[in-house]
């Protein structure tokens, strides 16, 4: 949740930055990296198919800014990888001992030095175009208030206002189970500082590799993506992860002076975000900083799949009380030792006065979250047909499984209503962690 400053001319200081941001989105773009040696016109970055499909994104250097990072190294089989080939081969994991793992240490280690967290918000959020990919990931910086020190990238529009909702339902609840679950469908990376007992043996390996001493506090680099938990970089990611925090160490100099840098966003009336854009100029990158405005994705709803037979058949069964529906990850994860680990989802059902349990199903979101929800209309047909009984009303406390579900329980004939809390639900859920030793 993001923190506020504790500053006595907070009003003061967001004064100057609406003014500075109103400047800057009357001129939308300006050169902050100069290269007056180069004499070639810049180069735009082009986005690529990947960018235009929203999948996944970001960036990749460590020294100068202005260059491009090294040439792939070796992969976590010790072979040497192709320069285009991580769409061909994403889930082949970069070697702990690869050039790029030390580029990473080293700017974790500056940034662990300069301490941006101390003068940043999570809320001061800026892009960087990925040159590779053309796609941009936003950089929110993490730890004002010491409890958790990291950087995350949210990747795309997606990435980004999926934080947004994130962050909006925390507020409204800071316990929200809802929220619990929305972090899950966050795609991102992340470098966070962790103490060894956070560590696996490959992050120890990284570290041991790139030859620097941290403290207490190590870093450990990973890939979130929708249905998964966090796994290790691919080499692409790696790679960009590189653009981007480098790109974070420039800003981040120059927010410590100027607050103005990044402009005030108060979503969703404000969506202008400063915007890391690289250029080439023969052989060498060139960054500047461009104001961008930057939409919310459109949302693919996918419609619910239920034969008219079958909810003819649905409307004629008996009437039954109040059924209580969740979707919910499990805290389990599923897949072998090296495969990047899924998240199991649950579906459940239960009776409201009797607490019965009408149907419990594990899914997997590996194809996105959108086409988990779409099927759980089908699901809950199935649930209903096999006991012969239809609900007068259902209860949900998703705004999500609300949605997916508004136009089934219509044609149902039943009532669906969105509540804060399902106790026969939970009281499932409640045995079923601890059945599993795993207490939530």
């Amino acid at each position: 949740m993001p923190a506020m400053p504790n500053t006595n001319d907070q009003a003061s200081a967001a004064t100057k930055r609406q003014k500075a941001t109103k400047a800057l989105r009357q001129t939308k773009t300006g050169d902050s990296n100069q290269n007056t040696s180069a004499d070639k016109p810049d180069q735009q970055i082009t986005p690529t198919e990947s960018y235009q499909a929203e999948l996944f994104p970001l960036p990749s250097n460590q020294q100068a800014p202005s260059k491009a990072p090294k040439a792939p190294t070796k992969t976590s089989r010790g072979e040497p990888s192709k320069a285009t080939n991580a769409q061909a081969q994403p889930e082949e994991l970069l070697d702990p001992s690869a050039e790029e793992f030390k580029e990473l240490c080293q700017l974790a280690q500056k940034i662990q030095d300069f301490k941006p967290w101390k003068f940043m918000e999570e809320a001061d959020v800026f892009g960087v175009q990925d040159p590779d990919t053309g796609e941009i990931g936003f950089v929110s910086v993490m730890g004002l208030l010491g409890e958790f020190e990291a950087v995350s990238v949210f990747r795309g529009s997606g990435g980004l206002y999926a934080w947004e909702d994130f962050r909006s339902q925390l507020e409204f609840d800071p316990k929200s189970e809802q929220a619990h679950e929305m972090f899950f469908e966050i795609p991102q990376f992340q470098m966070s500082f962790e103490s060894g007992r956070g560590l696996e043996k490959r992050d120890r390996e990284v570290i041991k590799n790139s030859g620097l001493k941290f403290g207490r506090k190590k870093p450990c680099f990973r890939s979130c993506r929708p249905g998964y938990l966090g796994w290790f970089l691919t080499n692409a990611e790696a790679r960009q992860l590189i653009y981007t925090l480098t790109q974070l160490i420039d800003v981040a100099e120059r927010f410590s002076v100027d607050e103005s840098v990044i402009p005030l966003n108060v979503p969703p009336k404000e969506k202008d975000f400063l915007i890391r854009v690289p250029k080439r100029r023969g052989s060498e990158l060139v960054w500047e900083d461009q104001i961008k405005t930057i939409e919310p994705p459109l949302k693919n709803l996918v419609p619910f799949k239920v034969d008219d037979s079958i909810l003819g058949t649905l409307r004629e069964l008996p009437e039954s009380g109040s059924l209580e529906i969740d979707l919910f990850t499990l805290p389990a994860r599923v897949g072998g030792p090296n495969e990047r680990p899924q998240l199991a989802y649950a579906l459940l059902a239960a009776d409201s006065a009797s607490g019965f349990v009408l149907g419990f199903e594990l899914l997997e979101a590996t194809g996105g979250s959108d086409l988990l929800y779409a099927g759980v209309p089908e699901k809950l047909a199935d649930m209903l047909n096999a006991h012969e009984s239809r609900p007068v009303d259902i209860l949900v406390r998703s705004r999500r499984l609300y949605e997916v579900l508004d136009s089934f329980v219509t044609a149902l004939g039943s009532n669906l209503f969105e509540i804060e809390q399902l106790p026969a639900v939970d009281q499932v859920k409640k045995f079923l962690f601890k059945s599993i030793g795993m207490p939530r």
